[in-house]
């Protein structure tokens, strides 16, 4: 049954001058369930893990049981819930199970005391086990790790089992709390099970808006197993991948080849589009249009059960010898590809200074206008050889990879 994800493009240049050289170009590809997916509402199959270690004591965990409260509350009857607590042991406070005894799950939660140290591979083992018992193709299956510290001595482990949690289907949702927890784990776990880099709770009163954004993400799952295969022809030769919406994510060489460039989505939200910005090099070739790849999407919709549904869409550019046509361009995409470079930057200097406490990276004048004040300023900081703290350097990281969520300056 077609129509029920849309496959669009847009090129930097629709007309490319005819040169005699390789040229670069950038292709936008976008996917987005359509309006026929609006009612669509997947059943949830929830598992909430999260840290009550010593450190969390106080206005965290509050916020935290009070946030998790809230998505108990926000849950339907045909939905499946899981509580796991983590310190050096892991205990599961709420089996998997339908949420229909709220007010039993919320006295659980209400009896969770913070205590001992952080042994995350532990709480991840017991949230796996609760999420296999429910999985099902058509349920979203997602589990919410919260921390605020460093684990003890697992933290491959924990990596491992994110892969394990990839293979079954499920997707981790990282939430880093306070300033002392470990982003690139976080970040590592999120990529590696499918799902998301770490969300940063700069303040405990955070949680809750957070919490919701978990929920009415999952919600909004229409489509699952996206999967975008872009094939090209002889004379197109990929150079990069990066995913810009929902955030900015370089995808890395591991999703290029010599003829095709295969980028999983995973789960398609209605109102929500993913985005992947291609760069693509292209040998000489004389005025005229040609097909520089083709665009496949596949994807399941089981509200239909439906499986390995596709779209395709053919990529075409027109070479010209008119200047004129040859200078224009597409502001949307060149604003994605100015975004995604920033990102790229800032990440790069983010990593100079973890490692040496010092940056030799310099940010031109078109990348920091990009950038909020915060940031500069913090940036500024650093250049002159002065210190940040660790809460600076979340909350940069956090912002860059979402630039372009500011929509106000992507539409014309």
């Amino acid at each position: 049954m077609p129509g029920e994800v849309v496959l669009a493009y847009q090129l930097g240049k629709d007309y490319m001058p005819v040169t005699g050289g390789s040229q670069l170009a950038y292709v936008l590809l976008e996917a987005k369930p359509t309006e026929m997916m609006a009612q669509v509402r997947l059943p949830l199959n929830f598992a909430l893990v999260l840290d009550h270690s010593g450190s969390m004591k106080g206005a965290k965990l509050h916020n935290v049981k009070e946030a998790v409260k809230m998505v108990i509350d926000h849950l339907e009857p045909t939905d499946y819930v899981s509580v796991i607590v983590f310190d050096d042991t892991a205990q599961v406070i709420i089996p998997s199970m339908p949420a229909q005894d709220k007010v039993g799950m919320k006295a659980a939660i209400d009896r969770i005391r913070d205590g001992g140290g952080t042994t995350m591979s532990l709480g991840m083992i017991q949230g796996l086990n609760e999420l296999r018992r429910y999985s099902f193709p058509n349920t979203v299956n997602r589990m919410i790790l919260l921390t605020d510290g460093v684990t003890y001595g697992d933290s491959d482990r924990c990596r491992q089992l994110a892969r394990e949690a990839a293979a079954a289907g499920i997707a981790i949702y990282p939430l880093g709390i306070g300033q002392d927890w470990d982003e690139n784990l976080l970040d590592d776990i999120g990529q590696l099970s499918g799902g998301m880099p770490a969300e940063f709770i700069r303040n405990p009163a955070d949680a809750m808006s957070i919490f919701q954004q978990q929920v009415q993400s999952a919600v909004a799952v229409a489509v699952r197993n996206a999967v975008i295969t872009l094939r090209l022809p002889t004379g197109v030769t990929p150079k990069k991948a990066v995913k810009v919406l929902p955030i900015i994510s370089d995808l890395g060489q591991s999703v290029l080849s010599d003829r095709q460039v295969v980028i999983p989505l995973g789960d398609l939200e209605k109102e929500t589009p993913q985005a992947v910005l291609v760069e693509l090099l292209i040998d000489p070739r004389p005025a005229g249009l040609f097909r520089i790849a083709q665009a496949e999407l596949s994807y399941d919709v089981p509200i239909a059960n439906l499986v390995g549904e596709r779209i395709r869409e053919d990529i075409k550019v027109t070479f010209t010898a008119d200047p004129n046509q040859a200078a224009q361009v597409n502001a949307r995409v060149m604003n994605f590809a100015e975004k995604a470079n920033a990102q790229r930057l800032v990440t790069r200097i983010l990593d100079e200074y973890k490692r040496t406490g010092k940056v030799t990276t310099r940010l031109a004048p078109n990348v920091t206008r990009i950038l909020d004040e915060e940031t500069q300023a913090a940036l500024e900081q650093i250049s002159k050889g002065q210190q940040i703290s660790q809460e600076q350097v979340k909350t940069i990281g956090n912002k860059t990879r979402k630039l372009t969520q500011r929509l106000d300056d992507i539409l014309p």
